[in-house]
């Protein structure tokens, strides 16, 4: 485990604990949408087991991913904050297990206890200079190093990784991912061969990689900031 996965594991833990006895268990099937985008009840979400990928439609018709949320981590708040509808959908990836608070329920429970808020506004800054990475790894110039940083990122929320064995897969098909680094399919395809090529990354299945150079993989991650 990373010192990223310590870190947000026991985030969740410290969140988790603190907001425990206003929580109930919810369970999500694949594909099952846990909001849409316009939604005015929302829950907020303490996620256990599965993944939940969080897109937004445009007006064509194509999906744009935003975030792959995994185990361990707490979404759904934003509509708290500005009692705004939700501005994309939320779908289950897998079967999940989860723990969720309503909208009412939470304001309830802010009103018993309004330190609440301050650990919810923890998360959002945490969200937001997510947000802030994101933006750099889509200014930067080329498209190797976009896709580097975003294979890097995945090596921190993997859990099958050590410094000899590095695992890692695509959250959603690789049309979407490229999608949300801002590439076409066909660029992030020939950027994964060119790293392919120098021996950085090995090919195992469809989506799935090793990283074989970890270091050469930062290099090139690296070699687009300015």
């Amino acid at each position: 485990m990373t010192q990223y996965e310590k870190n947000r594991e026991q985030d969740y833990k410290e969140t988790h604990k603190t907001f425990s006895k206003f929580l109930k268990p919810r369970k999500f099937r694949k594909g099952q949408l846990l909001w849409s985008e316009g939604d005015t009840d929302g829950l907020l979400v303490f996620l256990k087991t599965g993944r939940v990928k969080i897109y937004r439609l445009l007006q064509t018709g194509k999906a744009i991913t935003l975030y792959i949320f995994g185990a361990n981590t707490v979404f759904g708040f934003m509509p708290f904050f500005d009692d705004a509808p939700y501005p994309a959908y939320a779908q289950a990836l897998d079967n999940c297990e989860a723990e969720v608070i309503s909208r009412t329920g939470l304001r309830q429970a802010v009103h018993q206890d309004p330190d609440l808020s301050i650990v919810l506004m923890k998360h959002l800054a945490k969200r937001l200079r997510d947000a802030f990475d994101t933006i750099e790894r889509l200014q930067s110039k080329g498209t190797d190093p976009k896709v580097a940083s975003a294979l890097l990122a995945l090596v921190e929320n993997s859990s099958n990784s050590s410094h000899a064995h590095i695992i890692i897969s695509l959250p959603i098909s690789s049309h979407e991912y490229a999608q949300s680094l801002g590439l076409t399919p066909e660029s992030f395809s020939r950027s994964i061969t060119r790293l392919v090529d120098k021996s950085i990354l090995k090919r195992l299945q469809r989506n799935r990689f090793q990283i074989l150079n970890s270091e050469a993989l930062k290099e090139v991650a690296e070699s687009a900031i300015w």
